[in-house]
């Protein structure tokens, strides 16, 4: 399943730390599944600043013992020669955490500030289905500003993870103008503020969103301290069993039932494919290696 998480409006509505925070909750809660996150464009807090940091690499990470280039850019290079990765091929160029449960593929070290978007709008569809191959899941940080390669990616994705915030101007822009979106999206409040006036309530209220369509990720400082410092799965790995009355207990319910609610979404948008459509959105260049 490919799924974009997106927003309406930059750096508001806290997209990268939403699908950060979502993907570790997935691989803690679905231990046989395989996640892979990309971003198509590049900032300085991107998904491996969230992940990653002298600290928590140990803890986290996988120890590497390859020396071939890695990254987006070398990952669009062989998707447009039509090359086939073994699994091993594929770990080298990606950073993985949580025993091979999460993948992230990064784009740090681009020559040109056009990059990756130049190769990403000629590769994004073929390289979101050719992942499909090494994962149960393929996310993609899919950036607010009007590139042709969100475009594309919004349209081929399953699921569009729509990021929204506490703002009636903003909540209004969405839901006048992208209709196409709404049929299949599923919404996610970010740095969620529960004495707002808009409340996850009002929200479904009034904007007519089921409620099992629509999650939170409350404010916390420290989430978003463990964000700037790149140790949230630390942090999410410390408190994922934290009890009532803890610090974070409100924090990871409302986190947890976000990413439960994102799954039985999820299940319901591949229930509702017709088989056709299924076999379609699997065609790739090869079948997945036998020994991945």
């Amino acid at each position: 399943m490919k799924v974009a998480f997106w927003s309406n409006v930059r750096g508001k509505s806290c997209v990268t730390s939403n699908l950060a925070c979502i993907s570790v909750l997935s691989a803690l809660s679905c231990p046989k599944e395989r996640t892979i996150l990309f971003e198509n464009h590049q900032n300085i807090l991107n998904l491996g600043s969230t992940f990653f940091s002298p600290n928590s690499k140990n803890a986290v990470r996988e120890a590497k013992g390859y020396t071939v280039e890695t990254g987006m850019g070398k990952l669009l290079q062989i998707v447009g020669k039509g090359t086939i990765l073994s699994s091993e091929g594929f770990y080298s160029l990606v950073s993985d955490y949580l025993g091979k449960r999460l993948f992230y593929i990064p784009s740090e070290g681009a020559r040109h500030s056009d990059f990756p978007e130049y190769q990403m709008n000629k590769e994004c569809i073929r390289t979101m289905r050719y992942l499909e191959q090494y994962g149960n899941l393929v996310l993609v940080d899919t950036a607010a500003a009007p590139l042709i390669s969100s475009r594309k990616i919004l349209q081929q994705a399953d699921m569009v993870v729509v990021n929204l915030n506490q703002n009636r101007q903003m909540l209004d822009h969405f839901f006048r103008n992208y209709s196409s979106i709404r049929k299949k999206a599923f919404y996610l409040i970010g740095n969620y503020e529960g004495d707002s006036e808009l409340t996850k309530g009002a929200i479904i209220n009034e904007y007519r969103i089921p409620g099992s369509r629509i999650g939170t990720i409350p404010h916390s400082t420290r989430f978003s301290d463990a964000i700037s410092q790149g140790m949230i799965i630390p942090f999410l790995l410390k408190n994922y069993k934290c009890k009532r009355g803890e610090e974070n207990y409100l924090f990871m319910s409302a986190a947890k039932e976000a990413t439960e609610l994102f799954h039985r979404q999820l299940a319901r948008m591949e229930g509702g494919k017709t088989a056709d459509e299924r076999e379609a959105e699997s065609i790739c260049d090869a079948p997945v290696g036998s020994s991945y």
